[in-house]
């Protein structure tokens, strides 16, 4: 296993939890500085069945490289379009484009984090549509739920994603802003990094932008808010929502989110707490008087797949690896 799990991020999350699920079948890399991570590939691969790629990083190029000298298959876990992703949020970079169209083109088996994503890259992607599948992320053990209502605000709404345009939280201002006349007490915290949208979004005087936080502190605001929202235009899963839910926080999710598909959709009423157009403020602040105060938490983890455990998820991956070390 290639690729970050120390840092929090939403990928660095998942590639922890396919190690820890893993085990004994997986090797990974313990070194933090950049050469002993380069010796630490040429040590294991060479004992490794197969080499799985998880996340953007330019290692994946010499990863997977490594893994072919020594007749190895490599397969890459992709949670984002960078390229994509990067013009959304209007900060394109040549260089990160061509090591993630790289990888793409090295790696034997692509593994996409959503059904949806999977679709989409190979429609973005067509010379790599044959060796692209999805592989959906797991969901925690709601069984343990932290459920302590008593020092939510009901008024506080809270959103991840600071001023990147891909998220449109400015989307998520104007709405709250149609329905101060009669809510005159909501307010809106945003967590992030500076985005070229967070000049726009400080504007409105009921938002709280306070930067990149770290993971006690987005605990802290989930177990304190009454609703979490993830308005994106593109999100390929999106694990903010779930880490809600696991702290009791309702949520409003656009139709974009990814990590939709780990629910039953049609289990009744739950539609009403999913944004169909990201960029119609009316339908979202018509969307945000329907989810506050609703309950619409224990709703979704009622609607939970059984097959969306991190345990089912990661035998899935398991089986698929298996399958591509022994193929020609």
């Amino acid at each position: 296993m290639v690729g970050d799990y120390r840092t929090g991020s939403g990928p660095a999350n998942v590639t922890l939890k396919y190690i820890e699920g893993l085990g004994k079948r997986c090797f990974y890399l313990h070194s933090a500085s950049k050469p002993l991570r380069a010796a630490e590939l040429i040590l294991k691969i060479p004992f490794s069945s197969v080499v799985l790629c998880s996340g953007y990083s330019a290692q994946n190029i010499l990863s997977a490289k490594t893994a072919h000298f020594f007749g190895k298959k490599c397969a890459y876990l992709d949670h984002g379009s960078v390229e994509y992703e990067n013009r959304i949020n209007l900060c394109e970079d040549p260089h990160m484009t061509r090591i993630e169209y790289e990888t793409l083109r090295l790696c034997d088996r692509i593994f996409a984090v959503s059904s949806r994503f999977s679709l989409w890259l190979k429609e973005r992607y067509p010379e790599f549509s044959d060796k692209t599948e999805p592989q959906l992320n797991g969901i925690g053990d709601f069984d343990r739920v932290y459920r302590d209502s008593t020092e939510r605000d009901p008024d506080l709404i809270f959103s991840i994603g600071g001023g990147m345009p891909r998220k449109r939280i400015n989307r998520i201002c104007q709405a709250i802003e149609l329905l101060l006349p009669k809510r005159p007490g909501l307010k809106l915290v945003v967590a992030g990094a500076e985005g070229a949208f967070s000049e726009e979004i400080r504007r409105y005087p009921f938002v709280r932008d306070l930067g990149i936080l770290d993971k006690e502190s987005i605990r802290k605001l989930f177990r304190s808010s009454s609703l979490f929202i993830q308005n994106s235009c593109f999100e390929t899963f999106g694990l903010a929502p779930m880490e809600a839910l696991a702290n009791g926080c309702d949520v409003l999710l656009s139709a974009h989110t990814g990590a939709l598909e780990l629910f039953r959709t049609d289990e009744p009423g739950l539609e009403r707490y999913i944004i169909k157009d990201c960029e119609d403020a009316s339908e979202i602040a018509r969307r945000i008087n329907e989810s506050l105060g609703s309950g619409n938490a224990a709703l979704f983890r009622k609607a939970v797949k059984e097959t969306s455990s991190w345990e089912v998820r990661t035998e899935e991956l398991y089986q698929k690896l298996r399958s591509l070390s022994i193929s020609e």
